[in-house]
């Protein structure tokens, strides 16, 4: 009760646990950046996935990923940027192929790859995304660390619900 008496008087939890907005804070969901108006999606073993809009400028995307995040777009063809924020699961040394495939799966969705059976999808770790010129934001076909054939149908009714909760519609 001394513990919650200090937290509400001196460090202002009183004042914001009146005014918390379960509603408002709906989409600061784990793995969302501040700032970041795409689809956050959770993984299978919980590891928040981004989904940028299409005309979503990749500046924050690169700012906010980090070691173990990796970056996943459409071999050919345009599309969201896809985050797979590894870095955020202390536990995990690196990303489940069941994430990764996740990942892929949501980049060929939110592509012009959307409508095909396989999409093939290349992925990166944030070291490799160009940071300036003409590509920001895109990855380089010889700085990828692997491609995956991605099913963009697995992850179609994911995808509209999260595009209908985090109001994308």
């Amino acid at each position: 009760s001394n513990i919650r008496q200090l937290m509400e008087e001196e460090c202002g939890l009183g004042k914001r646990l009146t005014t918390f907005d379960v509603d408002a804070n709906a989409l600061n969901q784990h793995g969302r950046p501040d700032g970041f108006d795409g689809l956050v999606i959770e993984s299978p073993r919980g590891i928040p996935i981004l989904v940028a809009r299409k005309s979503f400028s990749d500046a924050l995307l690169r700012r906010v990923g980090r070691g173990t995040d990796l970056w996943y777009q459409v071999r050919e063809g345009k599309g969201s940027r896809v985050l797979l924020r590894t870095s955020l699961c202390r536990n995990l040394s690196r990303s489940p192929r069941q994430c990764h495939e996740m990942a892929a799966d949501l980049a060929a969705y939110f592509s012009t790859a959307r409508h095909f059976e396989a999409a093939e999808v290349i992925y990166t770790d944030s070291r490799h995304v160009a940071k300036r010129g003409a590509r920001v934001g895109q990855m380089k076909d010889n700085k990828r660390l692997g491609a995956l054939t991605a099913q963009p149908e697995r992850v179609a009714s994911i995808a509209r619900e999260a595009q209908e909760e985090q109001g994308w519609l």
